[in-house]
């Protein structure tokens, strides 16, 4: 019990008891829990009979000595149990509604908190303009709180703007901004955020390295990633398997496929994802069969491996056309329970598909339980790829009876299954399909059907999608003019690279698309230009390109210039040899054209149904009538290949068909 002693009406305070102590009132030091008070106001208590009498109170300590204590508290309690039931609301509003000195600032940073889980970025914004208002500082916690949340709410504007000012140097908050921003592909930003880091001293942990080597590789900055190399190596994380792992994705990403390897070699305990790091980056540079050889390595180490590893190397398989490997994979992948993902069906039957083993790819197809546009997809492109665009067509319809809607990948497969059938009327479905869907944004999309018109005769739908097209790539043009030059439209070829040239800069395909544009027009000059052109540009070097300058030059009548080029060509493949073989048969050299067929086939090279074509013309068009019979014999006793309605036209007596119709030897 307290006991309320007034002296004066100016002077009060409280004491302990008689029960404690003696009856006697003494006056307390503040040090024992006296609480002084001087009223302005009179009170009612307080008249002028008060003198020295004594009014007895029972009274809790904590009721008057701290009541706003209490309800302060209370305040912040309730804010932080709203922020542990998710009560988003309701805690806002509380915040909202209080004073400076109600709130305690693990409030705010609850509150902050679970707006960033929630992603609500309105109620972050409210709770931001209460803490500005308050005058609380915006720093240590409180500072890293808003940064969290702007990022997690998508406000990287903000969240910078707040960033900046703070003045802690926390490796976290670092990481956070450098991430972010790697994420949305704003990478220079980053690597400048990593600059200020090291100017303020702020030593790197290994998410850091993790990030900057990422925004490093996204940019090709292969010289500042060795640097940054060599600084996490001085700091020691050349042991961090997460560091090491993103240093050597780096390395892989801009295909320094040697400097990954000796990462991986010097890394003593590598765990799955180095391995699987390993067989992903070769198989995405274009090395299965490297990935295949680090996949048996690791198995050899006794490494378990994961979903991951399955679908890389099954992915390596594919590329390599490891069919055995492959198989053995699948066995494995069933045996320890894989078989009912996805994913990992989708690449066993993608694996099957283009290692050639469709019967493999159907069962697989037919025996999963669910399907994803992917499954269809792969399925339709393995039948592509076997010559059965037909039923590539046909499955292509019973995907769309199952409700399941294509994506680019598998409109570009079907345009293609169009364009090898010369499906015209299913390609205009398909064209109708993309319009309604509004696909013909896509480069893409837009690039294999004007492929699928072109194939199919159309060029007049070709050019229809052409000119429509808002932004065109050099597949774009190439397209076109390889189209026009095919349908036998060589002056449209000619004059869309001249319109292409003020636009756009020609590669090799663009020069072996338009040079049969000048053979079938027997353009010489305009042929010329653009073998200057491609001199220029070191395009000769490109096979396609020298094997269509030489046809070129053939039919343009210029048979020297022909053999002279076909001379410099470092590797003459079997088009090469074709093609020379077919101009000394044009232009009556039936001797020369025999010895460069025999000069073919002692290089081991093969030859197929068109060199039989040039080689039997080119008897015939010299009167060497037993060297005819011979390679036709040859062709049919040697190369067991059946002999086609040219071949016997070539056998005829040169006055009983026009032969050179015949043998109209085409690049494209």
């Amino acid at each position: 019990m307290l006991m309320l002693c007034i002296t004066s009406p100016n002077v009060l305070w409280l004491s302990p008891s008689s029960s404690y102590h003696d009856n006697k009132a003494k006056p307390l030091k503040p040090s024992n829990g006296c609480i002084f008070f001087k009223p302005s106001i009179p009170s009612p208590l307080l008249s002028s009979n008060a003198g020295n009498s004594c009014v007895n109170f029972r009274v809790s300590a904590t009721s008057l000595a701290g009541t706003s204590n209490r309800e302060i508290v209370d305040k912040n309690a309730k804010i932080g149990e709203f922020c542990e039931l998710g009560n988003l609301k309701n805690a806002v509003e509380m915040v909202c509604g209080s004073q400076r000195s109600e709130l305690e600032l693990v409030a705010y940073c609850s509150v902050l908190e679970l707006c960033a889980g929630t992603k609500s970025l309105q109620d972050g914004k409210r709770v931001h303009s209460v803490i500005c208002d308050n005058g609380v500082v915006v720093d240590g916690y409180v500072g890293s709180k808003l940064v969290f949340m702007y990022v997690n709410c998508g406000d990287l504007r903000e969240a910078r703007r707040v960033f900046d000012k703070l003045s802690n140097g926390k490796v976290f908050l670092w990481n956070l901004m450098i991430n972010e921003y790697a994420k949305i592909r704003n990478f220079r930003e980053g690597v400048y955020l990593f600059g200020n880091m090291q100017e303020l001293g702020i030593q790197p942990n290994s998410y850091t390295f993790s990030c900057i080597l990422k925004c490093f590789s996204a940019l090709g900055c292969v010289k500042e990633g060795e640097w940054v190399h060599g600084y996490l190596y001085k700091l020691g994380f050349s042991s961090d398997i997460t560091v090491v792992n993103s240093l050597m994705a780096f390395y892989f990403k801009n295909r320094r496929v040697e400097s990954a390897r000796k990462v991986f070699d010097e890394l003593r305990d590598r765990d799955v994802i180095s391995w699987n790091s390993m067989i992903s980056a070769y198989v995405s540079n274009g090395l299965p069969e490297k990935g295949v050889e680090i996949f048996r390595q690791m198995v050899s180490s006794g490494i378990d491996v994961d979903l991951a590893t399955i679908i890389n190397i099954l992915m390596a398989c594919s590329d390599s056309g490891n069919l055995a490997l492959g198989r053995a994979v699948h066995a494995y992948a069933i045996k320890a329970c894989f078989n009912g993902d996805i994913m990992f069906c989708n690449n066993v039957l993608d694996m099957y598909s283009k290692c050639g083993d469709l019967s493999n790819a159907i069962q697989v197809f037919e025996k999963m339980g669910q399907r994803s546009v992917v499954s269809w997809t792969s399925m339709i492109s393995g039948y592509v790829r076997e010559g059965l665009s037909d039923e590539a067509i046909r499955l292509f319809c019973e995907m769309e009876e199952n409700d399941v809607s294509p994506d680019v990948y598998t409109i570009t497969s079907i345009l293609h299954a169009c364009a090898c059938s010369g499906s015209l009327k299913k390609g205009k479905d398909i064209h109708k399909y993309i319009t309604e869907n509004d696909m013909d944004s896509s480069v893409f999309v837009c690039n294999s059907l004007m492929d699928m018109y072109a194939k199919c005769g159309s060029m007049e739908d070709a050019h229809s999608v052409f000119s429509r097209m808002p932004m065109k790539d050099i597949v774009s043009w190439n397209t076109m003019i390889g189209g026009y030059s095919k349908n036998g439209l060589p002056n449209e070829a000619l004059e869309l690279f001249s319109e292409m040239q003020q636009k756009s800069k020609p590669d090799s395909m663009t020069i072996s698309s338009v040079l049969p544009a000048c053979a079938s027009l027997a353009a010489l000059d305009r042929g010329q230009e653009i073998h200057g052109y491609l001199l220029r540009n070191g395009y000769f070097l490109d096979q396609y390109v020298a094997n269509a300058l030489v046809d070129m030059y053939v039919k343009c009548g210029v048979l020297v210039l022909a053999q002279l080029l076909f001379d410099m060509i470092p590797v003459k493949d079997l088009i090469s040899w074709t093609v020379i073989i077919a101009g000394y048969g044009m232009h009556g050299f039936g001797r020369e054209a025999i010895a460069a067929f025999n000069d073919m086939r002692n290089a081991g090279i093969e030859p197929d149904s068109i060199s039989f074509i040039s080689i039997l013309y080119a008897c015939s068009h010299s009167g060497l009538v037993d060297e005819g019979w011979r390679f036709f014999d040859i062709m049919r006793s040697d190369h067991n290949i059946e002999p086609k309605l040219e071949h016997y036209a070539c056998m005829m007596p040169q006055s009983g068909v026009p032969c050179f119709a015949v043998v109209g030897f085409t690049m494209m």
